[in-house]
């Protein structure tokens, strides 16, 4: 019963969806918890950023339109009615339209991310590796599933 999602009616629709808005403070939380020393450290924050921002943008982009809808369907005073309410309730919803979009670009961002991670430091560590240099180097290590291409967002 873990797994899915009441309805109102308490009846449960089926399997819990990947994403829920349930899981945003976790989400967050896991993503607060995460020390940069592996890797795969890196993979596991890129796809949580990934996760969020795709969660997030799709929540907002949908309240955007439904206020815009609520909006354009307002009939307060005399001087705010018909296309009027309409127009005014579709400028008032494209301010969240825009905030969708760049929670949108935060989620690609940390893919972004993780694909320079591979360009800059996985590729010339495999080149120096073939070639048989090897760096010692304290601190952040890039482990063998990364080097081996598995580490892909």
């Amino acid at each position: 019963m873990a797994d899915t999602l009441p309805t109102d009616s308490g009846s449960t629709p089926g399997p819990a969806s990947p994403i829920d808005l349930n899981n945003m403070p976790k989400l967050v939380a896991e993503l607060c918890k995460i020390e940069f020393k592996t890797s795969e450290d890196l993979l596991r924050y890129a796809k949580l950023t990934r996760q969020i921002g795709l969660e997030l943008h799709m929540r907002m982009a949908m309240d955007a339109d439904v206020i815009a809808a609520i909006l354009g369907r307002y009939k307060g005073r005399w001087f705010t009615f018909g296309v009027q309410s309409k127009v005014r309730g579709k400028l008032v919803g494209a301010h969240l339209k825009l905030g969708a979009e760049a929670v949108k670009i935060f989620g690609l961002a940390g893919i972004k991310m993780y694909s320079s991670y591979i360009k800059h430091f996985v590729k010339p560590e495999i080149e120096a590796k073939a070639k048989g240099e090897r760096n010692k180097a304290d601190g952040f290590t890039i482990s063998e599933a990364a080097s081996k291409g598995r580490g892909a967002a």
